[in-house]
């Protein structure tokens, strides 16, 4: 999956892109651009990742 797909899905959650931001440590315009398709710092994007499946855990949890 990709740092796109990840940010589209937290936003499908409910998340703004402000929230993901502040979770993330980013300005609020780098996520924006990254669910444009613009590239991310590694570290950035590792930080979407874990912050994507986190929120994964919760929802399968939520499902039970």
């Amino acid at each position: 999956m990709t740092i796109q797909e990840m940010l589209q899905k937290l936003i499908d959650l409910g998340f703004s892109q402000r929230a993901i931001a502040d979770r993330v440590g980013v300005t609020q315009p780098t996520i924006y651009r990254a669910t444009k398709g613009a590239a991310v710092r590694y570290e950035v994007g590792k930080a979407i990742e874990l912050f994507y499946e986190e929120q994964k855990k919760v929802v399968e949890k939520q499902q039970k």
